[in-house]
């Protein structure tokens, strides 16, 4: 149980993609009026999915103390989001007025590889702020 809390934010934040994912359209507020351009629904699934992947390696890093191993952390959050995002468009070919798309798995897919881009610059620099550290004193 100890393992779940130490990822809460995540957690929450799935719970809350998941809900506004497979709601029916009709019951969510009418957006079309804020509409930029075409397409910003997959700015949409970017967005979503590079906040989800981002806790999830904030979560592990703060886990770990900085310590572990960037890599396996990378593999982990990876592997655990890319599965989400498909499940998610495998659930909507279920839900009544909703469709899956390849397009929205790849826009996730964008957005999770913005937040690896973001996460190993900053863990190098996370590591390199602690040697500069270690080498001062």
């Amino acid at each position: 149980m100890k393992y779940f809390f130490s990822y809460i934010w995540a957690i929450v934040w799935g719970i809350i993609m998941l809900t506004l994912l497979l709601l029916p359209p009709n019951e969510l507020p009418d957006v079309r009026k804020y509409e930029l351009f075409a397409g910003i629904d997959k700015v949409v699934h970017m967005g979503i999915f590079f906040v989800l992947a981002i806790l999830l390696y904030w979560e592990s890093a703060m886990k770990s103390k900085w310590k572990g191993n960037m890599w396996i952390i990378v593999s982990k959050v990876v592997i655990s989001t890319v599965i989400f995002a498909l499940f998610t468009e495998e659930a909507q070919k279920h839900v009544s007025s909703r469709t899956a798309d390849l397009y929205d798995i790849y826009a996730d897919c964008i957005g999770i590889g913005m937040a690896t881009f973001s996460f190993l610059l900053l863990y190098r620099g996370n590591k390199a702020k602690k040697n500069e550290e270690i080498y001062t004193n």
